[in-house]
């Protein structure tokens, strides 16, 4: 038990969140693709389950660029990408595989339980939808971390972890929504398409800007640990 709590802070000590953070990052991109063909209702509001998970990536490269500044962040984000399609590639090497003739029954029973579009519909995606994920992850990730890494030399931390998140969050949903649904969606479709995510963006933002505002706090202390130990 104590070499679990001795390593579990040793993860999120200084030398160890820039690996745990990237890492978080790849996660949380890669689950949401994998939930982003399930469809939930939230007030009357579609949602896919990937708007419940996929905003605290900002919250991953705004504290990777809060702790070791935008060069990492960018790289974290480059990282991000490339494990994607790594997983992407994996899934479709697997769901190409042949079958056993003993365990195609269990595979089609499958099928029928995880989607109703077969299990190709979670491990082989469609490509739209993924190319707009990654286009749009990118520019707005980048988007974020570099309005952040100029804000703060020009206002209040918490100011600019604001603007960058909200900004750079608003950037990825209008590319991510315009690439994988302009012509399947009629005008007013995408418009209500367009104002679900934004509505989940805003709140999602105040958890990510509450969770900066902890850590940071958490850092000052650290930081004051610190000197008090060496002086």
């Amino acid at each position: 038990m104590t070499i679990k709590i001795f390593y579990i802070r040793r993860i999120f000590m200084k030398d160890g969140r820039k690996v745990f953070f990237s890492t978080l990052l790849s996660v949380l991109l890669i689950i949401s693709n994998i939930v982003a063909i399930k469809v939930t209702v939230v007030a009357k509001l579609p949602l896919s389950c990937s708007v419940f998970i996929y905003p605290f990536t900002y919250l991953c490269t705004a504290l990777i660029s809060e702790l070791y500044g935008n060069k990492d962040a960018r790289k974290s984000i480059l990282y991000a990408i490339i494990i994607q399609i790594i997983v992407l590639l994996a899934y479709i090497l697997v769901t190409n595989v042949p079958n056993q003739i003993n365990s195609i029954d269990k595979a089609n029973a499958l099928q029928k339980v995880l989607t109703p579009y077969g299990i190709n519909g979670n491990y082989y995606p469609e490509l739209r939808p993924i190319i707009a994920t990654l286009v749009a992850f990118t520019i707005g990730h980048i988007v974020n971390v570099g309005l952040y890494s100029f804000a703060k030399k020009n206002t209040f931390k918490l100011i600019a972890v604001a603007l960058s998140v909200i900004i750079g969050m608003i950037v990825d949903t209008c590319i991510y929504v315009l690439i994988s649904q302009m012509g399947t969606l009629a005008g007013n479709e995408l418009v209500l398409q367009l104002i679900n995510r934004f509505v989940v963006n805003v709140v999602a933002s105040v958890i990510i800007i509450i969770l900066f505002m902890i850590f940071s706090i958490r850092k000052k202390e650290e930081v004051k640990t610190t000197k008090k130990q060496k002086g």
